[in-house]
C-alpha cells in the first residue's frame, strides 16, 4: 500500500495517539484514593465505554471488559480503514484477542476440573468441560484444539492447548505478512517476530525452571523467529543447559536478548522467580514499539505500534483497577505496570 493510501487510517490513528495516557497520568491514577479512582478513570478517553457499561464503582472485571471493548473498536476502525493485504493482516491481528480470551476460558475450565474432580475427573460432569467447550467452538479453534485434545488428556497440561492456539494464530499472521509489500513486510516481521522471539525465550526459561526435557521443550516453541532461532547451532548450548542461569550465560554474545536477560539475572537469583525476565523482555518490546513510532512515519508500523500501545495501556489500567479493588499499596502497584 502506497503512502497516499495510508492517509485516511494514519489520520485517524494520529488523532487517537494523543489520547494515550502518559506515565504522569498513570501515576496519578495509581496514587489517587480508592474512593476517587472511578472519577479519575472517567477523566480519560474511556469515559464513554465505562458509562455505557454502567461501571460506577470499582469492579475490576467490569472495568476490564469495558476497556477491552474500546480496544476492539480500535481494531475494527483499522480494518475498515484499510484494504487488501493490509486489511488481511489486521483481521488476524484482531483475532489474537479472541485467542487470549479463549486461553483464559480454558485455564478457568481446567482449574474447575481440578478442584471438583478430586482424582475422579472421569466420573464428574466438570471433567468433560473443556471437551464440551471445544465442541461448541467454530473453526479454526475447534479443529486446532480437537487435534491437541488427546495429548492434553494424557498429561492434563493446559500448556498443550494454549500452545496449539498460539501456533495457529502465529502461523495465520505470519502467512498474511507474506502478502505485504517489501517495506511493510520488513516492518511487521520485526515487530511480530520480536514478540514471537520473546514468547519462545519465556518458554525456554519456564521449561528450564520446571526441569522439562529439551525434547519436550521443543514441542512448545513457535516455529516463527526473528532474532532468536532455537534451531541454530549458536543456541544449542543454551537450550541444553542445566538451569535458567546457565541457559542465559550460554546464549550467543551477539544476541541482544542475552544482554536484556543478563540484566535481570541478579533479580531472578534473589527472588527465584521468572517475573524479572518477563519485565525485562516486556521493556525491550516496548522500546521496539517506541522506535517504530519515532517520527510517526506514514506506514504500517505506526498502526501496529498504536494497537500494541493501546493494548498495553488497557492492561495497565486493568492492573490498577485490580490493585485498587484489593487495596494494594501504590508502590506495589507501580511495580506491576509496563512503563518505559
Amino acid at each position: 500500500m502506497s503512502t497516499s493510501k495510508y492517509a485516511y487510517v494514519y489520520a485517524r490513528i494520529r488523532a487517537r495517539m494523543s489520547e494515550l495516557l502518559d506515565e504522569r497520568k498513570l501515576r496519578e491514577l495509581v496514587d489517587t484514593r480508592r474512593e476517587d479512582f472511578m472519577a479519575s478513570l472517567m477523566d480519560t478517553a474511556y469515559k464513554e465505554k465505562l458509562t455505557k457499561a454502567a461501571v460506577t464503582e470499582i469492579d475490576a472485571r467490569k472495568i476490564e471488559k469495558a476497556l477491552r471493548e474500546e480496544l476492539i473498536d480500535h481494531h475494527l476502525m483499522v480494518i475498515k480503514s484499510t484494504g487488501g493485504a493490509i486489511r488481511d493482516v489486521f483481521e488476524v491481528f484482531l483475532r489474537r484477542l479472541e485467542v487470549k480470551n479463549l486461553k483464559a476460558v480454558i485455564r478457568a475450565k481446567a482449574a474447575e476440573t481440578t478442584v471438583t474432580g478430586t482424582g475422579t475427573e472421569t466420573q464428574t460432569p466438570e471433567a468433560n468441560s473443556i471437551e464440551s467447550m471445544i465442541k461448541q467452538l467454530e473453526n479454526p479453534y475447534r479443529r486446532v484444539l480437537e487435534e491437541a485434545l488427546p495429548e492434553y488428556e494424557k498429561s492434563k497440561s493446559v500448556l498443550i492447548l494454549e500452545n496449539a492456539l498460539d501456533e495457529e494464530i502465529a502461523g495465520a499472521l505470519w502467512n498474511r505478512i507474506e502478502g505485504l509489500g517489501v517495506t511493510d513486510k520488513e516492518i511487521v516481521r520485526k515487530i511480530i517476530g520480536t514478540e514471537f522471539d520473546i514468547a519462545n525465550l519465556m518458554t525456554l526459561l519456564r521449561c528450564k525452571s520446571e526441569e522439562i526435557t529439551e525434547a519436550e521443550m521443543r514441542k512448545y516453541f513457535l516455529p516463527y523467529v526473528y532474532a532468536f532461532d532455537f534451531n541454530a547451532d549458536a543456541v544449542k548450548d543454551a537450550i541444553s543447559a542445566e538451569n535458567v542461569s546457565t541457559a542465559i550465560q550460554l546464549m550467543p554474545a551477539s544476541s541482544v536478548y542475552k544482554e536484556v536477560l543478563t540484566g535481570a539475572l541478579s533479580a531472578y537469583e534473589a527472588e527465584k522467580s521468572l517475573i524479572p525476565f518477563e519485565y525485562a523482555l516486556s521493556r525491550y518490546f516496548l522500546v521496539t514499539i517506541k522506535n517504530t513510532l519515532r517520527g510517526y512515519p506514514i506506514n504500517i508500523g505506526t498502526i501496529i505500534a498504536f494497537l500494541y500501545l493501546k493494548d498495553i495501556e488497557i492492561r495497565n489500567l486493568s492492573t490498577i483497577a485490580v490493585c485498587k479493588e484489593n487495596e494494594i499499596p501504590a508502590e506495589e502497584t507501580m511495580k506491576l505496570l509496563k512503563i518505559l
